[in-house]
């Protein structure tokens, strides 16, 4: 067999082989968001562990899925080390109004509703920005800043987008006066991680009106004053807002900066991210402690004599902790935890390896050659010569 024949057979032979399955290049986007344009192919469920540990926090088989969490990367879009798939049935929101997939940025918090049957397929992506305001502080030796009193620590790797376009800029020319939106993980008293920052406005081109969103709990109410406080933040409020609201209560502050001052329009309660009894739940976030036990990002955290560890054990649940929780929802709002791990970065938490296929060596191709075939000399018959008479 020719050279140029053997080495494709070869090559198609490793490509049926198990586990040589080739992954899509997630660095590209739609519209910048980096969305892959290629489809939303990929297995759909990632079969390891939990943060590699072996720890397998049970079967989906046909159930729904809740995970909270960050984008972590794109192609469908993955959040806590978990595919979702993008279909055109995936609805979006980004703060309650309705959006696209061009919304969806890396590292945005998402809420994700989800079908697993086979694949799993995203039905919801519902992004919840942690504030949207003018920033008045700004500390970038610590890669720190404060928007409405919340005060923001950004990752090494953190960049910020520039809205409407594909332009990423480095932190440092963050300014104080700058608008821009927010996601993050709520560490707590006025504390986040955040993972993702996009500049709605400069400070030398912000209009006179601007829009303000707020997203924590209520640690107190001052009706008399006509004052609510959410994390480190007093604001001022009409007094009839606060009737339907109760302290430690999870709410999102609506309104808007005009000529400079913060002027709250609504203040709401957020809506359970776990609501559906028996749905899988994925949620990465910092553990706190309410009334009646842990909770993450106001879900209930029920611990049992049959919860895995990694990382640590039950002793190490602690206020603060960066945790990663696998469990079911026993009741809205509920979940019956089966899995904690600790000492996790949210970003690259649990995220499957993408093999690198090999680089082959270009196959030459040389022209055949056409060589007669030599087969043995053709023997000339023998000539029988008549005998001569003897001349005696």
């Amino acid at each position: 067999m020719p050279k140029t024949l053997r080495w494709w057979g070869l090559v198609l032979t490793l490509a049926v082989l198990p586990g040589t399955q080739a992954f899509s290049d997630p660095a590209g986007g739609i519209g910048g968001s980096g969305i892959h344009s290629g489809g939303i192919g990929g297995t759909g469920i990632h079969s390891g562990g939990i943060g590699g540990t072996g720890i397998q926090p049970g079967g989906i088989g046909g159930t729904g899925i809740t995970a909270l969490g960050v984008i972590q990367r794109f192609g469908s879009i993955y959040v806590n080390g978990r595919e979702y798939a993008l279909s055109p049935q995936t609805r979006y929101s980004v703060d309650g109004a309705a959006g696209t997939a061009k919304d969806l940025h890396l590292g945005d918090r998402v809420t994700v509703q989800a079908a697993a049957d086979g694949r799993t397929i995203a039905q919801e992506v519902r992004v919840d920005h942690a504030v949207i305001g003018r920033v008045t502080e700004v500390n970038a030796a610590k890669r720190q800043f404060t928007i409405l009193g919340e005060t923001f620590q950004a990752d090494e790797k953190i960049s910020i987008a520039v809205r409407n376009s594909g332009q990423s800029l480095p932190f440092k020319v963050l300014q104080v006066g700058d608008v821009v939106s927010v996601s993050g993980l709520n560490r707590g008293g006025g504390y986040w991680l955040a993972t993702a920052i996009t500049r709605l406005y400069p400070a030398d081109a912000a209009p006179a009106r601007v829009p303000l969103l707020l997203r924590g709990q209520v640690d107190a109410l001052y009706p008399d004053q006509n004052t609510l406080e959410v994390g480190a933040t007093k604001l001022k409020v009409n007094g009839a807002l606060l009737r339907a609201i109760q302290v430690g209560q999870s709410v999102v502050v609506r309104g808007e900066y005009t000529d400079g001052e913060a002027r709250v329009e609504s203040v709401s309660p957020t809506a359970l991210a776990v609501q559906d009894v028996g749905n899988r739940v994925s949620l990465v976030g910092y553990l706190d402690r309410g009334g009646s036990g842990w909770t993450s990002d106001g879900v209930s955290l029920v611990e049992s004599p049959h919860t895995l560890y990694a990382n640590g054990d039950a002793a190490d649940m602690r206020a603060g902790s960066m945790v990663a929780i696998n469990g079911e929802v026993k009741a809205p709002g509920v979940v019956a935890v089966e899995s904690v791990t600790f000492s996790i970065n949210p970003m690259d938490f649990d995220l499957p390896i993408i093999p690198r296929m090999p680089v082959l060596p270009p196959a030459l191709h040389r022209p055949e050659i056409e060589r007669p075939e030599f087969g043995p000399p053709e023997m000339e018959p023998l000539v029988e010569r008549p005998e001569l008479p003897d001349n005696d």
